[in-house]
């Protein structure tokens, strides 16, 4: 009966705290392994999550008692000591690969187990297959100084019981010559084949040697013999299986570094393509955040727009049968066209690959179209905005020396041209600044500014604009000796775009919230507002520039660069800058600014 002893006739079941400890620890080992593959051992999160296995180890030792701890893989399940804590689960799947990389075969922890052993372990099972193997395993670990964690002490594999083998059983190789063939073509001689093959042989020294003496001799010859022959064929195909499965496993970490070697960025899926992990570099490159994908196959979250995904349709591979070898990809075509035309795959004289070549896309052309279309926006933005300039100045001289004199239908014409007016020269200006960021030229002053002013200044300029449109705005007072390092211009023009956006799609009777409050190592500025929202897909597309998802009903203003522009210049300051929002709930952008350092 598993998992019951019996105590005076009564079944009793043993605990299972121990069985749920056993199971933290080995997935919070298996967390570790795989943060440390993809960061450095000593990378903040990679030590946290090491810091964690042990403390679910030292909780192990705490809970059982236990004087040692060994864990090993029988019938693909987990056992720990003699509790089977898990069966054929992906939450150790990493773990698993681990131990399958490397042939390990059991791991024995002890209660004495430190942190900087557990870090050593870590580091060994992240390590590629082909760079340590089961050989130098202990002596990897003791290089580090290991002494309370030992692999491949224990083994858990189930073996099939077997009978003593008799020497004197095993069929002999007489040393003196065989008799002649003619008695094999009798009769008789399948007879005594059907009764074993040593039998067989037994019988024809038997006829052949009388002395029992010389048979014994005779017998223990041949059982040596068979024994260097049986174990010369067993060496020579481990010998043989080992270097072809080695030849794989080069083949495959030789692929792996080529493509290594020209992507910074590192995502790691499940065997159903669902993302597991993503390293900083990849996050970038995706243009959004591990926590977004978690769990979802990884078309979703990282093959739309102009990013192309290439996926193998068989992501486990069969030890039964070849791999159709097809690949799914995801993207514009475009995209793929250009992709393809950029690199070339180097092989060898075999069709291995060996590495990769590859230039920017049509890199020439690429420059020349970014040259022209800078210099065209800057031209033509500055020969508008003088006329523009011009024409804003007489709108307002008339208003000014006339506008007493005009009637209700000439004043109203006369506020739409100003207005209008105002909203082309607010457009130039974008357009302008947006080149200017693109191309490098824009620079920021950073100075000790404090962040209540910051939100005075932009509150008061656009409280008119959002009071003609019925809607309350307000700004709550900063905390006091809230300093912020900034360009004071740029901080207000960061404000001002967010709470325009705000003031433009957050509709009629809307209140818009502008706040400061301190953060880690900087401040947090906050735009809110209870409007219709933003639908999560269009959170992070918002900041692309000429983006606009505002109402479909309702009429857009400009031309899609306030936020674009919000976010350049956040980065000119090395701060970030978010949204978030739900349907129906209204929306919150935020952005942070450094902590200015106290004067003197």
């Amino acid at each position: 009966m598993s998992g019951v002893e019996l105590a005076g006739g009564a079944p009793v079941k043993k605990p299972r705290q121990p069985i749920a400890a056993a199971r933290r620890m080995l997935q919070a080992l298996s967390q570790a392994i795989k943060l440390v593959s993809l960061y450095r051992s000593d990378h903040p999160v990679a030590a946290g999550a090491v810091q964690e296995a042990w403390h679910q180890a030292v909780d192990l030792f705490s809970e059982t008692g236990w004087v040692e701890a060994s864990l090993g893989r029988a019938d693909e399940r987990w056992i720990v000591n003699d509790l089977r804590v898990g069966e054929g689960e992906g939450v150790f799947e990493v773990l698993a690969m681990a131990f399958k990389g490397h042939a390990l075969r059991s791991l024995s922890l002890e209660p004495q187990l430190k942190l900087y052993e557990v870090a050593a372990f870590c580091e060994l099972a992240a390590t590629p297959a082909n760079r340590v193997y089961e050989n130098d395993a202990s002596d990897f670990l003791l290089s580090r100084g290991v002494r309370h964690l030992r692999v491949n002490v224990e083994e858990y594999a189930r073996r099939p019981k077997r009978r003593p083998v008799d020497v004197n059983a095993i069929s002999p190789i007489p040393s003196v010559p065989p008799p002649a063939p003619a008695p094999l073509e009798t009769p008789a001689a399948p007879a005594a084949a059907a009764r074993g093959f040593g039998s067989f042989i037994k019988s024809l020294v038997d006829e052949a040697i009388a002395d029992p003496a010389q048979r014994t001799q005779v017998y223990e010859e041949a059982a040596r013999l068979v024994r260097e022959a049986l174990a010369r064929r067993v060496h020579d195909a481990t010998v043989r299986l080992q270097g072809e499965r080695q030849r794989s496993v080069n083949e495959r970490d030789r692929g792996e570094s080529v493509f290594s070697s020209v992507a910074h960025g590192k995502v790691i899926v499940d065997k159903s393509g669902r993302v597991l992990m993503m390293n900083p570099a990849a996050e970038e490159l995706a243009g959004t955040p591990l926590s977004r994908v978690a769990g979802r196959p990884i078309q979703e979250g990282l093959g739309s727009g102009d990013r192309l995904l290439s996926l193998a349709e068989e992501m486990e591979v069969p030890d039964n049968r070849s791999i159709s070898g097809n690949v799914k990809i995801a993207g514009p075509d475009d995209v793929l066209e250009a992709i393809r035309r950029s690199m070339a795959v180097v092989q060898d004289e075999t069709g291995r690959l060996v590495g990769a070549y590859a230039a920017p896309p049509h890199e020439g052309k690429f420059k020349e179209a970014v040259r022209m279309q800078e210099d065209f926006v800057s031209s033509v933005t500055h020969e508008l905005k003088a006329p523009l300039a011009a024409l804003c100045s007489a709108l307002e001289a008339v208003q000014g020396r006339a506008g007493g004199k005009l009637g209700a239908p000439e004043t109203r014409l006369l506020e739409i041209g100003m207005r209008n007016a105002r909203a082309l020269r607010q457009l130039i200006d974008e357009i302008l600044d947006f080149s200017k960021l693109r191309s490098g030229r824009m620079s920021v002053r950073p100075e000790r500014v404090p962040a209540g002013e910051l939100l005075r200044e932009c509150a008061e300029g656009l409280r008119p604009w959002a009071e003609s449109r019925r809607q309350g705005l307000s700004f709550a007072p900063a905390a006091e000796g809230l300093f912020v390092l900034a360009d004071r211009a740029r901080a207000v023009q960061v404000l001002n775009n967010l709470v325009s956006n705000a003031i433009k799609y957050a509709g009629e009777g809307a209140r818009i919230v502008v706040s400061a409050e301190p953060g880690e190592g900087n401040a947090v500025f906050s735009v809110s507002d209870n409007g219709p929202g933003i639908a999560p897909e269009n959170l992070e597309r918002i900041f692309e520039k000429f983006s606009q998802v505002g109402p479909p009903q309702g009429r857009r203003e400009g031309v899609g660069l306030g936020l674009a522009i919000v976010r350049d210049l956040v980065t000119l300051h090395r701060g970030r800058v978010w949204a978030e929002s739900e349907p129906g709930k209204g929306s919150v952008f935020r952005f942070t600014l450094p902590l200015a350092p106290e004067p003197g």
